[in-house]
């Protein structure tokens, strides 16, 4: 949404990163609480020590959230599962699974164990703040509100609003009883989605009333929660039909491919609107040379297609992205949208042998989706999942 995220720290293998909207929302509440919130509660303070207190609050709220996010990567470590990050971003955090939890029991002890650590810490909290607020207000303000957010923070998070941990816990229960981990999926994600309308409506509702800051707030929360459960149905159905398959599965053998002297104007005609390719590949004696794709034909003037060779104008061989054979459809998919690809070749041992084109793969995911059709149910394939 705000661009890409950026590595801060590693804890014990885990690189923790911060994505550019969590700057935003922790500017925001070091000035709302150093402006607003301590003022009103604390009238005998200095200026200083307002924003002192209130951006040291604002950090300390996240180094809170980090340890919600460790305490899932913890417990999910121990139960043989990687975890290569966790992100901080405006709603919290997210920490990224190497794979899907095996069975509703690992499912419910990971999803657990961030709201349980909440807990904890604001229990914690209030206990220092308790020995403290007669002895030291700067500190004891921070406690105070650390305990009162941390509760917040578990409750909310225990809420059936998939993908939060109450609607993995969700997940995990319909998983217990309905023993599919799809169906699963679908009842979770499908609460996720009226819960998250349910925020925006009553976002609508305070905004209407006058409580504009509030109303935004629940909208914003309740716009991103709906859309991550509807991702989270449309990822399982793309691992329905793509979880088992790898890029050699769902290349194509036969793809167009011309002579480094050939003209622009040749390819074009016969290749690209002749027979509707996006792409050629450019080889000689058995050997490719590059790839002459549409957007290499538009960085040149229609005028000179006719006396241009494709030699000229082609991506280069070194240049062009590809895969391996062995790699996961649904990776190569992933490759596609990230880099914007609209192509990519296949390679085995250094050889190419196919290319897989993002608007065939796109166009067979649509069939199968209009087939109704999906893998034999079970255990969850062995593809990313956040927590």
């Amino acid at each position: 949404m705000f661009g890409r995220s950026f590595r801060i720290a590693r804890i014990g293998g885990i690189d923790i990163e911060v994505h550019p909207s969590w700057l935003l929302i922790v500017v925001f509440l070091a000035w709302s609480l150093s402006d607003g919130v301590f003022p009103e509660e604390y009238g005998n303070w200095s200026t200083a020590a307002y924003w002192i207190v209130g951006s040291t609050a604002a950090v300390l709220l996240f180094v809170t959230v980090l340890i919600h996010e460790l305490a899932h990567a913890l417990v999910a470590i121990r139960r043989g599962l990687a975890v290569p990050k966790i992100t901080l971003f405006i709603f919290g955090g997210v920490s990224h699974l190497s794979r899907q939890p095996r069975s509703a029991g690992e499912e419910f002890a990971i999803a657990i164990a961030g709201p349980a650590t909440s807990v904890i810490i604001a229990v914690v909290t209030f206990v220092a703040w308790l020995g403290l607020r007669h002895v030291e207000s700067h500190v004891a303000a921070i406690a105070i509100y650390l305990a009162t957010v941390n509760l917040l923070l578990a409750v909310f998070n225990i809420l059936p609003g998939f993908p939060l941990d109450g609607g993995r816990v969700l997940r995990s229960i319909a998983w217990g009883r309905t023993k599919s981990f799809r169906k699963a999926t679908s009842i979770a994600g499908t609460v996720g989605e009226v819960f998250g309308y349910g925020l925006m409506v009553s976002g609508a509702a305070l905004l209407l009333s006058g409580y504009a800051i509030n109303g935004l707030w629940f909208m914003l929360i309740g716009w991103f929660l709906t859309g991550a459960a509807r991702g989270e149905k449309q990822a399982l159905q793309l691992d329905s039909i793509l979880g088992q398959l790898k890029a050699r599965d769902i290349m194509r053998e036969t793809y167009p491919t011309v002579l480094p002297s050939v003209s622009v104007q040749e390819v074009v005609d016969r290749h690209m609107i002749g027979e509707g390719e996006r792409a050629a590949m450019v080889a000689r004696d058995g050997a490719v040379l590059g790839i002459l794709s549409v957007s290499d034909v538009r960085h040149l003037s229609r005028d000179e297609w006719a006396n241009t060779p494709v030699q000229g104008i082609m991506t280069p061989r070194d240049k062009v992205v590809t895969v391996t054979a062995a790699l996961p459809a649904l990776e190569v998919l992933h490759l596609l949208g990230e880099r914007r690809l609209n192509q990519v070749p296949v390679l085995e041992e250094g050889r190419m042998i196919g290319l897989i084109t993002r608007r065939e793969l796109i166009e067979r995911l649509q069939l199968a989706e209009s087939l109704g059709h999906d893998h034999q149910d079970g255990h969850p394939t062995d593809g990313p999942a956040p927590s």
